[in-house]
């Protein structure tokens, strides 16, 4: 076993539950057998309201253990209010939030505090994603979103990265950040709201980097289901957050030029749904995310003044770091998650 540094940074790692029992005893026995000091890993978990006995499991598994901290809902907050209850109350320099159905490498820690050890202006940190069922499929890659909001997955390098956005499944953010941030915008209940937070990050002046050796072990879809045709109780949450999250974070001259084109192509997306795919309810569920958008936007630009405080850095730059946008990766990634595929990329990234 490498031995740590004692002056590395003490970690609060944080998972959200709601009926996820089946999946919490890998969880926590492989972090509890990470390669890092206990006196410097604090455990929060925090749960949604489960009635499955995931409760009285954890801490039986824990027992006496002071490291654990729990956090019990009587109802599902979602997932952005439950884990910014678990920020709340974290101890560490750093902060780790991962889903539940997942493991973790025994160095996922360290190989993450290591990066964020080496440049301050590193704000948030994505662990390396691979299938939990061969362990070496990637699950997920380097993220980026094109400048209309549409995510791209590209795949995974073998050295560090610097992406545009970091996947709320397994990521890490300085408690410096947070501070001056703040924490996840809860309006957002679950979907893009890792997105929308990351791109804060980037105003304020962070840089946020994918880490290859910071190999975690997903079950993707193992919570929520694993591809967009089969989460279709999100699907309204998935549009409505996206618009919001380009609303919030562009500058204003920037939102008036893409709001248009952005309904236009959502409305099509719709259209597509119920009249190709003959998918009914996640055409329905999709509509009312396009509605609440218009519904809330009083509320959604109060937000959006606050997040503008934190810029200091200009939509010019930001678009840099963006993937270009390309109708035809657009098509053929709803083409793929029709089939329970995913689109990853393979080519240059933005910043190469």
């Amino acid at each position: 076993m490498q031995k740590i540094k004692e002056e590395w940074p003490t970690v609060s790692v944080i998972t959200v539950s709601v009926n996820g029992k089946k999946w919490l005893k890998s969880l926590f026995e492989s972090i509890l057998a990470s390669n890092y000091p206990s006196n410097k890993l604090e455990i929060i978990y925090v749960d949604n309201g489960s009635t499955d006995g995931s409760i009285e499991f954890v801490k039986d598994l824990f027992k006496n253990d002071s490291r654990l901290k729990v956090i019990q809902n009587t109802k599902n907050l979602g997932w952005s209010p439950a884990n910014n209850q678990g920020i709340k109350i974290a101890k560490g320099e750093i902060i780790l939030c991962i889903s539940n159905d997942m493991e973790v490498d025994p160095k996922w820690i360290e190989e993450i505090a290591k990066v964020m050890n080496s440049d301050k202006t590193i704000g948030l940190v994505q662990c390396n994603s691979l299938s939990l069922w061969d362990r070496k499929t990637p699950d997920s890659g380097m993220n980026y979103l094109d400048k209309f909001g549409y995510a791209y997955s590209y795949a995974p390098l073998k050295a560090s990265f610097e992406v545009f956005y970091a996947e709320g499944m397994a990521f890490a953010v300085r408690q410096e950040v947070i501070k001056e941030i703040g924490v996840l915008d809860e309006y957002f209940f679950m979907e893009y709201d890792d997105m929308d937070y990351s791109w804060r990050a980037r105003l304020a002046g962070y840089r946020i980097f994918f880490v290859p050796t910071a190999k975690v072990y997903h079950a993707r879809g193992g919570t929520v289901g694993s591809t967009y045709f089969q989460r279709i109780n999100n699907a309204k949450w998935y549009t409505r957050n996206h618009i919001v999250t380009l609303i919030k974070n562009y500058e204003l001259s920037t939102v008036a030029e893409l709001f248009p084109v952005i309904l236009a192509m959502e409305s099509t997306k719709i259209l597509y749904l119920l009249l190709i795919k003959k998918n009914q309810k996640l055409a329905i569920a999709a509509s009312k995310g396009l509605l609440q958008v218009l519904r809330d936007m009083r509320v959604i630009f109060k937000k959006r003044i606050e997040v503008q405080k934190l810029r200091k850095v200009s939509d010019k730059v930001i678009m840099k770091s963006m993937y270009p946008f390309n109708p035809w990766s657009l098509r053929l990634f709803l083409v793929l998650q029709a089939k329970g595929k995913r689109l990853v990329i393979t080519s240059k990234t933005p910043n190469e």
